[in-house]
Formats: structure tokens, sequence, C-alpha cells
């Protein structure tokens, strides 16, 4: 028995502590929030999915001085469900000299699905923020159903990149030479704010994947890969 659309919306809060930050969460199930670390969370989807219709939403505060490192405890399978379209809504405020690392595992998009999500991120013009995206249209021998994702970034009210990323498995022109070209995974990595890592610039082109480093116009770097799903997180993980 398939079940009904659900609505969610989740809180975190981080702040530095003596000896131990201090962490603050509401859970809204389905949207699970797992303590693992002193710096450390793991997202948790508890009733699978996101289905078609479900509408979840988690809203992260990083206070100043404090660090707040976001996992997933697997990936985010996106299927069909009761109506159209599910929606996954992050937006996260990182505060002076706070640092926000957010690496879910990969978002899969399956066959009849659809997903729109949304990641902002406003940063303290002082704060670090490094944000890896993975999104695969479909398991195995699955086309894919349909990705829309923005990312929305600012640095001390300024804005950094404002970025949307349009994935269709059955749309030819989408998964065509001018887009995908067939492959089933696209990655982004940003690395924004007051961060000391080298700027690189550049692109290339390895067995399973085609990437592309850009500098941005202010403090901060973006990473676009598109191959297959291993190669790709791959060469997203290398480059943090």
């Amino acid at each position: 028995m398939t079940r009904g659309a659900l609505t969610a919306a989740a809180r975190l809060c981080v702040e530095p502590g003596h000896g131990r930050q201090r962490m603050r969460w509401s859970h809204a199930w389905p949207v699970v929030i797992r303590p693992t670390g002193d710096e450390q969370v793991h997202l948790v989807h508890g009733a699978g999915g996101p289905l078609g219709g479900d509408a979840f939403s988690l809203d992260v505060s990083v206070a100043p001085g404090a660090v707040l490192r976001v996992r997933s405890a697997g990936a985010t399978l996106v299927q069909p469900g009761p109506r159209e379209g599910a929606h996954w809504a992050v937006t996260a405020q990182v505060g002076s000299g706070a640092v926000l690392e957010w690496a879910p595992e990969a978002t899969v998009v399956c066959d009849g699905a659809a997903l729109e999500s949304l990641l902002r991120v406003d940063l303290a013009a002082d704060a670090v923020a490094v944000l890896r995206e993975l999104v695969v249209l479909g398991r195995y021998a699955e086309r894919g159903g349909r990705y829309r994702g923005t990312l929305d970034v600012r640095v001390g009210g300024t804005p950094l990149l404002a970025h949307t990323t349009v994935l269709d498995g059955a749309d030819t022109a989408l998964s065509g030479p001018a887009g995908t070209a067939g492959a089933r995974a696209v990655g982004t990595l940003v690395i924004a704010g007051a961060t000391s890592a080298p700027d690189v610039v550049g692109a290339g082109e390895t067995p399973g994947v085609r990437w592309a480093w850009s500098a941005l116009d202010g403090p901060g770097q973006v990473l676009l890969a598109v191959g297959d799903p291993e190669t790709v997180a791959a060469v997203l993980d290398g480059a943090r």
C-alpha cells in the first residue's frame, strides 16, 4: 500500500560551547536528524522517498564560531507518489567565523518521479561553506525522472552564486549532446567565503567524467562534473 503525501519542516541549530558544541534540533518525521559527532549530523529519511507530493524542509543555523558537517545515512531515492513532484528545501544561516560542510549522499531520481530542490546558504563575510551535491538520473537501467535544483549562495549579504540545474532523463534535448550527453550523474561543488583554498580554474575530461572549475565573482569557486555516478562522486570528493 502506497503512503499518502507528507509535509515536514525540521530545524537544526549549532552553537559553540565550553569544550563541546551545543546542538539543538526539532525532528519533523520523516526528516530525522541524527548527531554522529560533536560537529557532525546525518540526515535520515524515515519513510523512504521523498515521494511525489511530499514537501520537506530543513532550516539550519550555524552560530558564530561553530562548525557543522552534514551528511546523510544513504542515498535519497526520489520515487513517484500520489501527487506530481516532490519538494526539498534547505536554508542555512552561517555566522561569523563559522563553517558549514554540506555533503549528503547522492539524490537518485527514479523513472516517473520529479523533484524540485533548493539549497540556500547565507554566509557572514568571514564564514566558510563547502557545498557538495550529486544528482543521479535513475537506478541501474533506468532513464531517470525530472530534477530541478537551485543553489543560492550569499556572502556578507551579497549574492555570490545563483545556479539552477535542470535534468530530465526522458527529454531528448536535456539528455542529448547539448545537455548531459547521456550521462547519468551531475555533481556540483561550491567552496565559498573566507577560505584559504587556492583558486582553481580550468576544465578536463577523463574516462567516465567531464568537469570544469570556475572562479566566482566574489570569494568562491564552483566545480561542475558530468558523467558516471561513481566517477563524478570521486571527482567531487577529491576536490574538497
